[in-house]
């Protein structure tokens, strides 16, 4: 099974502290993944993303961000990108130019049962 999410990626206005391209995904409520370059900020998140989604069981916090989480499948909440463009804007505390929302797949790891 595939798990689909969006991210919303954009140039910082402050590098110095958040390096040049910072993210948001509303669907996990992480906004970690930052870097350099685009790559760089999605590659970060694909680990954090596979992280939460192998502890999937153990965490409450997929559940509260709204998924349907089961041993077998992760079913994430869907979020118009108007509403994901604002919510990164709030958390962010900026006017974002030029946003990119970039689809971010992975195939759904084993479950754990504890951390």
């Amino acid at each position: 099974m595939r798990v689909s999410v969006k991210l919303v990626v954009f140039r910082h206005p402050e590098p110095a502290r958040w390096d040049t391209y910072a993210s948001y995904c509303p669907a996990t409520n992480n906004f970690c993944a930052f870097g350099n370059s685009v790559s760089e900020v999605v590659e970060k998140f694909k680990k954090i993303l596979l992280r939460d989604l192998q502890n999937r069981l153990a965490y409450q916090n997929m559940k509260n961000w709204g998924w349907e989480i089961s041993e077998n499948s992760a079913i994430p909440p869907i979020f118009t990108d108007e509403y994901m463009l604002q919510e990164t804007e709030r958390i962010f505390e900026v006017t974002i130019i030029e946003p990119l929302i970039i689809s971010v797949d992975v195939e759904l790891p084993r479950a754990e049962k504890t951390i």
